[in-house]
């Protein structure tokens, strides 16, 4: 998710500058000793109850050394409308997610709720022994409320757009003999999970073009979704829908966008600023891992520029959908801010798997860092058509001053030597500070200081390291620094480490 700041410091580089111008092999950790290998899903979204009917098959399979009798089956829906209800009672009031039976070939399991309703504890028909697999199936019933987020629909140009996320069941990440799982967090994320592939049947009115996570088709109204290696699953829908399509390094992009005012900048600005991502992210990390990336346009809140999953991405279009004014100069900045952070994530989270509610820092810092200290300092396409949107004038001249005068504040910083701790849990952020402080900005600081201190070369030597090392795998803080630590293990980096990380939260 990117969130949005009052202060931008180099994807608003051109307003900035024209204002302002004076080894040893390292383990990858292992796969969830209980994965799901498959989830077959048949998805009906009825469009007048604003209600997503579900069957979801989750093919269970035993990796490690231990049988087990019960598995937990987070229906996530259950923390997201609970928050709806309470926060936003005016839409929502009534708004919740039902399950109707649990069941394996037919016959019904036993199935008990934790503390927390979004847990279901299924006890299976019999031990599932190492190496074995088991296939359960939940039907149940699930509200969309009405909400500018990423779970949510929204009334607009005399139809509907839907985000259908975080409201899927999907097994709980099971690793050193229990299930662990995170409360829902309205602010940031609470997922964790391991690459599966998905088989989806989703059923909207033909009106209705649909994105998704993976390769689909649509067919009088029944759209095939099949995503391997996949951590999650989102659709989205509208009835007022265009799409728009490009191509990067063989990466079809699928563009869906809304009409407004300046929606033909807004589709051509979206599409250029995810090519160049695409292929700079590709250059700098390793290859994409999909065939396709579908973006799509949603009026969010405010303070949300977009939302992540693998394959798909939600972008806020709100500069750009008023019917009678233009966007300004600062909808156009936030515009390539929000596609290329969305687009990083793609690598930081979709491909290598990290703890989005333990260590915010490894995925959100690493987004913020990719938007705006590597793609907001590279010469693009998108950045030229930017400047010509907003009828600013930003030569090279003008990129190479911004350059400089990032290294020597980012040098200043290094010699400042401020410690600024980045790597708390969501519950854990002290009081008078949230996610958007920590795990974003200052997280970001933390990857200029290593970048700067260590030298472009070999920094970005250690983070190709680290995508091939952990590619669809997942991965921790700890095992991070250990591939940095590989490349550079100077004492001035190990400053910088010190600086920012508590080994407590490691």
């Amino acid at each position: 998710m990117r969130i949005k700041y009052k202060k931008l410091l180099l994807v608003a580089g051109i307003t900035l500058i024209t204002s302002f111008c004076f080894s040893e092999q390292v383990k990858a950790d292992a796969d969830p000793e209980i994965k799901a290998d498959n989830y077959a899903m048949d998805v009906k979204l009825n469009t007048k109850r604003n209600q997503l009917n579900e069957t979801v098959t989750i093919t269970v399979k035993n990796n490690g050394q231990n049988s087990v009798k019960e598995v937990v089956v987070r229906n996530i829906a259950y923390g997201v409308l609970k928050y709806n209800r309470k926060h936003f009672k005016k839409h929502n009031k009534n708004v919740k997610t039902t399950v109707y039976s649990v069941s394996e070939e037919g016959k019904n399991l036993s199935y008990n709720y934790g503390e927390d309703h979004s847990n279901l504890y299924v006890t299976l028909p019999s031990d599932l022994k190492a190496g074995q697999s088991q296939a359960i199936t939940l039907k149940l019933t699930t509200d969309v409320p009405y909400r500018k987020d990423r779970f949510g629909y929204q009334n607009i140009r005399g139809g509907k757009v839907y985000n259908l996320s975080f409201c899927f069941p999907y097994l709980s990440d099971y690793r050193n003999g229990q299930w662990n799982y995170h409360p829902y967090s309205d602010e940031g994320e609470n997922r964790n999970n391991g690459v599966s592939n998905y088989h989806v049947s989703f059923y909207a009115p033909k009106s209705y073009k649909v994105a998704a996570t993976g390769d689909n088709s649509i067919f009088n109204g029944k759209t095939t979704i099949e995503a391997r290696d996949a951590r999650d699953m989102a659709i989205v829908a509208s009835n007022r829908f265009k799409v728009s399509h490009a191509k990067a390094d063989g990466i079809v992009i699928n563009n869906f966008y809304l009409p407004g005012k300046k929606s033909s900048n807004y589709n051509k600005l979206t599409k250029q600023t995810a090519i160049d991502s695409l292929k700079l992210f590709d250059k700098k990390v390793g290859k994409y891992p999909y065939k396709e990336l579908d973006i799509t346009e949603y009026p969010f809140n405010n303070s949300t520029g977009g939302m992540e999953y693998p394959g798909l991405i939600m972008i806020s279009g709100n500069g750009f959908l008023n019917k009678k004014k233009s966007p300004n100069s600062y909808a156009y900045t936030e515009l390539v801010g929000d596609v290329s952070h969305e687009v990083a994530h793609q690598w930081f989270y979709s491909t290598i798997g990290t703890d989005e509610y333990t260590e915010p820092w490894l995925d959100e810092g690493m987004a913020e860092f990719f938007e705006e200290s590597v793609y907001g300092l590279t010469k693009t396409p998108s950045r030229t058509m930017q400047t010509k949107m907003m009828h600013v004038k930003f030569t090279d001249k003008d990129r190479r001053r911004l350059v400089k005068t990032f290294n020597a504040i980012i040098k200043m910083d290094i010699k400042d030597n401020k410690r600024s701790i980045i790597n708390y849990p969501l519950n854990k952020i002290p009081k008078g500070k949230d996610e958007a402080d920590i795990a974003y900005d200052t997280a970001k600081m933390f990857y200029d200081e290593l970048m700067v201190a260590m030298g472009k070369q070999k920094f970005f030597q250690a983070m190709q390291d680290y995508y091939r090392t952990y590619y669809l795998k997942q991965t921790t803080g700890r095992e991070f620094l250990n591939i940095i630590r590989k490349y550079d293990n100077s004492k001035k980096v190990n400053k910088i480490i010190s600086n920012f990380i508590d080994p407590k939260y490691l």
